[in-house]
């Protein structure tokens, strides 16, 4: 082999071993995306059956409630605030009445007299989970002061 051809073995080597870095980081970047891809996923999984079973939950929630509203009963309340604690860590926030009739998280069954769209009585409670609406609240609104002829 000559001079000549060694340099130019010498060049086709490098740019092979260029091509294949090349390809390998490609590779890395690939599968790190993959990885994220994987996670986010899992994570959205996640959080669909989380949400499918905590409003399974709420529903039992609000039986609870009522039992406690005729029944009056301290145990009964003691189980109701442990199991609204351990919704409460899986994300579930009850929503706040107290304010303005907001239809984002609020439905509307009945407009009353009382102050104009501020909730004057609360049907059924409302939650969010991990800040979106799980369940709105249905409730009454007023309707502010009626105009008479």
């Amino acid at each position: 082999m000559t001079l000549k051809a060694d340099k130019q073995k010498i060049i086709e080597l490098e740019n092979r071993a260029l091509e294949l870095e090349e390809k390998w980081k490609r590779s890395l970047a690939d599968y790190s995306n993959l990885e994220k891809r994987i996670d986010g996923q899992r994570q959205l999984f996640i959080s669909l059956v989380t949400t499918g079973i905590v409003a399974k939950f709420i529903d039992v929630l609000d039986d609870l409630y009522l039992a406690q509203k005729h029944l009056n009963d301290p145990g009964l309340k003691l189980a109701i605030d442990k199991y609204v604690a351990v919704l409460k860590s899986e994300g579930l926030v009850e929503i706040d009445h107290s304010q303005k009739f907001d239809p984002t998280t609020m439905e509307c069954i009945e407009a009353v007299e009382g102050e104009k769209d501020k909730v004057v009585e609360i049907k059924k409670r409302g939650y969010l989970l991990n800040g979106q609406c799980l369940r709105p609240a249905q409730v009454s609104v007023g309707r502010g002061a009626e105009i008479k002829n």
